[in-house]
């Protein structure tokens, strides 16, 4: 069983996935991750590209999407005992973001971790770190 489980929600975004999906495989616990790509029917390149990563990939129509659903249809797929979601646009900026995010769950009496953000020029506000 994988340790961590990456759940990705994606729709027609072959610009962002692929350094996102290079980003995970370079990270320093790659070997210990699952990685869950959930599309709801991207019309672009985004599914050949995550196909050429060791993913899973859940497709869920258009009209069936939330932001939720496609979360709780990830989690559903994903096998790890840690759960991580992301967005197909974002990508780790250090090879151990990965490792560093989960680490405080050797304490049992931790829950949820929340990870750093940091946005651009493009970013709306709830996004972009000031």
């Amino acid at each position: 069983m994988p340790r961590c489980s990456v759940v990705i929600r994606c729709y027609n975004e072959e610009e962002h996935i692929g350094r996102l999906l290079t980003g995970i495989m370079e990270q320093t616990i790659a070997h210990e991750t699952e990685i869950v790509v959930v599309d709801s029917g991207s019309t672009d390149a985004t599914v050949s590209i995550a196909s050429s990563f060791p993913t899973e990939i859940v497709q869920i129509r258009p009209e069936e999407f939330s932001f939720g659903r496609a979360l709780n249809i990830g989690c559903d797929a994903a096998s790890g005992n840690i759960l991580v979601f992301a967005s197909a646009h974002v990508y780790p900026v250090y090879e151990d973001w990965l490792e560093r995010l989960v680490a405080p769950f050797e304490d049992p009496e931790v829950a949820l971790v929340y990870g750093n953000q940091s946005g651009n020029e493009v970013t709306k506000y709830s996004e972009h770190k000031i």
